[in-house]
C-alpha cells in the first residue's frame, strides 16, 4: 500500500527506552548537549544587573571579572567585554556569551583577535533578545569563520525572523542560533538543515521539558516552526493538569532506518513524546498506558493519550502523528512532526486514520 511511504516511517530505528533497543539504534541528539561555548544559564540570576559580559558599564571597574573591559565608543550605555581568541566564559544569570570577530568592533577598541559579547536571549529580553540599543545579529566567531550565531551588537537592525518574533510574543524563552548544515555519516550525499533553529528553554508556559527518565532538559533544539507546534501541544495539555512533557529527542541528522530518506528529526521539526506528568503526581506514558488497536480505550491514561493525539490532529498542530499502533518501533512514544503537505495520524490499527498524505 503505497500510502505507507518511507517518509511516514519518520522515527525509523525505534526511539527507546523501556524496551530493548534495536541493533544499531541511535537516539536523537543535540537537544540537551552543551552550547557552543560553556554552561547553562540560571534564569533566577541578576541578568544584566551587574558586571558581567554584556552588562552596561561606565568604566573597566564596572566589569568585575578577570580581563574585564568596558567598551564605550559606539556601545550605548557601555558594554562589558574582554579579549578572546575563540571562546568566552559564561556566568549564571547572564546570557550565554560569544567571542565575536574583531571586525565587528571599532578600530580603537582595545581588542586584538576578538571580543566577548552576549548572545541574544529571548527569555531574559523577551521583545528583542538584547538590551536597548543593541540588535540581535548573526555574527561570526573569532578565528572560526565557519561558526556563526546570534549576538547583541550595538546600533544594528535585528536579524530575527517573523517566526522568532512571534515565538517571543507568546512568552516562550529561547535562544536563536545558527546550525550549519551537515550530512549523516551513512549518507554523505544528503543534507540535514534546520530552518530558523532555536534552543527552546524549559519550562514552556510553566510546563517542564523532561527527558524520558525524568532528567531535566534545560533546552531543546528545534526549528522555529516546531517550537511553535511544541508550544501549541503544551497549551493543549496544560489545562488537564500537565506539569511536565517527557520526550526522547528532537534533532538528529540521520536517515529513516533501512532507507535512504532523511528522518524529519534531521530537520528538527519532529519530537518524540514519551509521556506526561500531572500536578497530582500521576504520570501517563505511552509504554505503560497506551491501549493497542482500539478506538475506545478504557483506562484513564489511555483515554488521555488517545484523545490528545486526536486533538493535535484535528487542530493540525502536527502534520504527522505516529503512535504505538503504527509499528513496534513506536511502542513507547508518539512521533510527531511537521512533514510539509501531510495530514496523517497512525493511531488505531495497522494502517491509518485521516487523509492520505500522498496522492498515490
Amino acid at each position: 500500500m503505497t500510502i505507507l511511504l518511507l517518509g511516514l516511517l519518520a522515527c525509523g530505528s525505534g526511539d527507546l527506552l523501556s524496551r530493548p533497543l534495536p541493533d544499531g539504534f541511535v537516539p536523537a541528539t543535540d537537544d540537551t548537549g552543551p552550547v557552543d561555548d560553556t554552561g547553562p544559564i540560571d534564569d533566577t540570576g541578576p541578568a544584566y544587573g551587574g558586571g558581567f559580559i554584556g552588562s552596561p558599564c561606565a568604566s573597566d571597574a564596572d566589569c568585575d571579572y578577570d580581563g574585564g573591559i568596558c567598551l564605550l565608543d559606539g556601545f550605548p550605555n557601555g558594554s562589558c567585554s574582554m579579549e578572546c581568541d575563540r571562546y568566552c566564559p559564561d556566568a549564571d544569570g547572564f546570557p550565554t556569551t560569544f567571542c565575536v570577530e574583531r571586525g565587528e568592533f571599532p578600530d580603537d577598541a582595545p581588542l586584538v583577535e576578538g571580543g566577548c559579547l552576549s548572545r541574544c536571549d529571548l527569555g531574559l529580553f523577551p521583545e528583542t533578545g538584547c538590551r536597548d540599543g543593541y540588535g540581535c545579529v548573526v555574527t561570526t566567531r573569532a578565528n572560526e569563520p565557519e561558526t556563526q550565531t546570534y549576538a547583541c551588537l550595538p546600533d544594528r537592525p535585528s536579524d530575527l525572523t517573523d517566526c522568532h518574533v512571534e515565538l517571543a510574543a507568546r512568552g516562550v524563552a529561547f535562544e536563536p542560533t545558527v546550525i550549519a548544515p551537515e550530512s549523516p555519516s551513512t549518507h554523505p550525499d544528503l543534507t540535514c538543515f534546520i530552518e530558523d533553529p532555536v534552543y527552546v528553554r524549559s519550562p514552556v508556559h510553566d510546563v517542564d521539558l523532561l527527558y524520558y527518565d525524568g532528567t531535566e532538559t534545560e533546552r531543546v533544539l528545534a526549528a522555529c516552526d516546531m517550537a511553535h507546534a511544541l508550544t501549541d501541544t503544551i497549551d493543549d495539555v496544560a489545562p488537564y493538569g500537565v506539569t511536565a512533557l517527557r520526550h526522547i529527542g528532537t534533532y538528529n541528522c540521520r536517515v529513516i532506518s533501512g532507507t535512504d530518506t532523511l528522518s524529519r528529526h534531521a530537520f528538527a521539526d519532529a519530537i518524540d513524546i514519551y509521556g506526561f506528568d500531572f500536578s497530582d503526581g500521576t504520570q501517563y506514558t505511552l509504554v505503560d498506558d497506551w491501549e493497542h488497536d482500539t478506538s475506545s480505550p478504557q483506562g484513564p491514561g489511555a483515554r488521555f493519550l488517545y484523545d490528545a493525539a486526536y486533538r493535535w490532529h484535528d487542530d493540525y498542530i502536527w502534520t504527522i502523528i505516529l503512535t504505538p499502533n503504527y509499528n513496534s518501533a513506536h511502542d513507547n512514544h508518539f512521533h510527531v512532526d511537521l512533514t510539509p503537505g501531510s495530514d496523517y495520524i497512525g493511531a488505531t490499527g495497522p494502517w491509518f486514520i485521516g487523509p492520505a498524505p500522498y496522492d498515490d
